[in-house]
């Protein structure tokens, strides 16, 4: 199956309808702070390991420094994993008509599709504050 073929079955999945905002997945056409439907796999930039970590990392850091014991999280938890996958891909800013009716809550947001082929497993990572 082709990148844009994972990418495709992620965003056709039901629990994809997060809106990230606590409310859990819904039955609704949102996913983050667009509507559903302006969210396709081309949506979707091809970049390497260094630009995904640098991402989350100016995210995480954005208001100086983190404790040890979250930066050692991040790296375990967040940067190996980029690292090691196979595919990474990272949500291009989408047009301001893509927002849903209350979407532009988040200050901040950043999306990644992590694909790993040699283990089989697809992760999405979201970045978010409001």
């Amino acid at each position: 199956m082709a990148d844009r073929d994972v990418l495709a079955a992620l965003i056709a999945h039901p629990q994809f309808r997060d809106t990230y905002d606590g409310a859990g997945v819904q039955e609704w056409p949102r996913h983050g702070q667009w509507w559903l439907d302006r969210i396709t796999p081309d949506a979707y930039e091809l970049v390497g390991a260094a630009t995904a970590v640098h991402a989350i990392h100016s995210w995480a850091n954005q208001h100086g420094g983190i404790p040890e014991a979250l930066a050692s999280r991040l790296h375990q938890e967040i940067y190996t994993p980029i690292r090691r996958a196979t595919s990474t891909y990272l949500l291009v800013p989408l047009p301001e008509d893509a927002f849903h009716d209350y979407g532009p809550i988040h200050i901040d947001y950043h999306e990644l599709v992590l694909i790993n082929r040699p283990s089989a497993t697809l992760t999405l990572l979201v970045a978010a504050d409001d």
